[in-house]
């Protein structure tokens, strides 16, 4: 019965990032460089919404959405399955969102673990993402690039 009330959760939470993605376009409007901070420090409602307060604020307003709705567009058919993928649950949003933001990245998996308490566990730190991603064609190599 637990794993209804995470997945519940779980949609709950992507509702609240639907109405967070909303509330940007409506808010930015035609402004294609609006930054989220400038638009949460313009629009103080925007300022309680979960999810922007822990994305890395210098990101534009139309790359939150783009990024926010490619994340959570694999949610719904994640959690309709029988066998949940937490960990790609998390991840896509982690990838996407949170790539270069480690601290903001703790902050969002921890306002989650109240209701979803194994979310985020199983991945690698984002810091041990970054340094495979850049580690080059032949890591393995003893000389440094």
């Amino acid at each position: 019965m637990k794993d209804a009330f995470e997945r519940r959760a779980l949609l709950l939470h992507l509702g609240a990032v639907l109405d967070a993605m909303d509330k940007v376009l409506s808010h930015s409007g035609d402004r294609t460089t609006v930054t989220l901070r400038e638009l949460v420090s313009a629009q103080h409602s925007l300022a309680k919404l979960p999810l922007l307060q822990h994305v890395a604020g210098e990101m534009t307003a139309q790359e939150f959405v783009r990024r926010a709705s490619a994340t959570f567009a694999c949610w719904p058919a994640e959690l309709l399955e029988a066998g949940l993928n937490r960990e790609r649950l998390a991840a896509v949003v982690r990838d996407a969102l949170f790539a270069a933001n480690d601290d903001g990245w703790r902050a969002y998996v921890a306002s989650l673990k109240g209701e979803v308490p194994w979310f985020g566990d199983g991945l690698a730190p984002l810091s041990e993402t970054a340094s495979e991603a850049t580690a080059g064609l032949y890591p393995a190599w003893p000389w440094k690039p």
